[in-house]
């Protein structure tokens, strides 16, 4: 009898401890992300564009569905901003992304999305210089002036084995977040030649340019016989002798009130060497055969403002 209590108590001690060895039941976690330790989930990871901007428009969709009262018969009118880079460049990447997340939540039937057309004209009406996305207060006031009730933004980042995307949803009303989501993205050999693939900004501000002219003329030289080899070394003589008068143009060119490109020149090697190489984009623009068998030929170089300012030291 004490040997089969015994064997109770041995067995029932057993059971209490396969019972404690158990591991707790894992947390659900939402479709796409992966568990890290304690609990945490991590950012989402995705081999193929469409799975990650669709898993951007499914949460923006969904969280702001329960913030707002939002239906097809009634939807949000939105703004949505090119995906930027961390720089504030706008690549073609960028836009893809967000051209997909226009049609996704068109396609959810809540929500009335403003043409970019309509938005880059109002940027360029309003001569903004940097973008009106820049922080959520002037996404906020950009969104009053196009109309908008709320204003997607987006950012793109390049952080070596993928690309991070995250977005996020602004209430132009009272500038509050009403939502914001991220996913990372699989590097490909095309997603990264597009990522690399700059939009130039509306307003960007253009290079002024000045536009150096000269004149020269080359006599054809007694030793050449042929006709043909004498007016061909006397436009080459001409072209030498445009240069020479295209530099001295350019050399005195005032940087300053008492400074010249020339005065610089003698001061600094670099700028002489600068220089030199912008010469070498002169080109003929015009060519004339003169009675005489000498030939006149107008030469021109573009030297752009910023060039000038450049060579002209501080």
């Amino acid at each position: 009898m004490k040997s089969l209590s015994a064997a109770c108590i041995l067995l029932a001690i057993i059971g209490l401890i396969g019972c404690a060895s158990k591991p707790a039941a894992l947390k659900k976690q939402p479709a796409g992300q992966s568990q890290a330790a304690g609990g945490a989930f991590e950012t989402p990871r995705f081999s193929e564009l469409n799975e990650t901007v669709n898993y951007l428009t499914a949460s923006v969709v969904g969280d702001l569905t329960k913030t707002r009262a939002i239906t097809a018969d009634k939807p949000a009118v939105m703004a949505v901003a090119d995906f930027v880079t961390d720089q504030g460049k706008i690549t073609r990447l960028g836009r893809v992304v967000t051209d997909k997340l226009i049609s996704g939540l068109v396609r959810s039937g809540r929500f009335s999305v403003l043409e970019r057309d309509l938005i880059d004209r109002v940027i360029a009406e309003q001569k903004f210089q940097l973008s009106p996305f820049a922080d959520e207060s002037s996404a906020a006031e950009f969104g009053k002036i196009l109309g908008a009730e709320a204003i997607v933004t987006g950012k793109l980042s390049d952080l070596g084995s993928v690309f991070y995307l995250s977005t996020r949803v602004i209430d132009v009303t009272s500038g509050s977040l009403l939502s914001s989501a991220d996913a990372e993205l699989d590097k490909r050999s095309d997603w990264i030649s597009l990522y690399d693939d700059e939009i130039p900004h509306l307003n960007k501000p253009k290079i002024q340019t000045r536009v150096f002219r000269a004149e020269g003329i080359g006599f054809p030289s007694a030793k050449f016989q042929n006709p043909a080899q004498a007016k061909s070394m006397a436009f080459r003589a001409a072209k030498g002798d445009a240069m020479r008068n295209l530099v001295e143009e350019i050399k005195g060119t005032h940087v300053a009130a008492d400074t010249t490109i020339e005065q610089m020149m003698t001061q600094n090697d670099s700028i002489r060497m600068q220089l030199n190489t912008t010469l070498q984009g002169a080109r003929v623009v015009s060519r004339e055969q003169l009675p005489d068998g000498s030939v006149r030929v107008e030469m021109e170089v573009e030297l752009s403002e910023e060039f000038i300012r450049t060579i002209s030291g501080p």
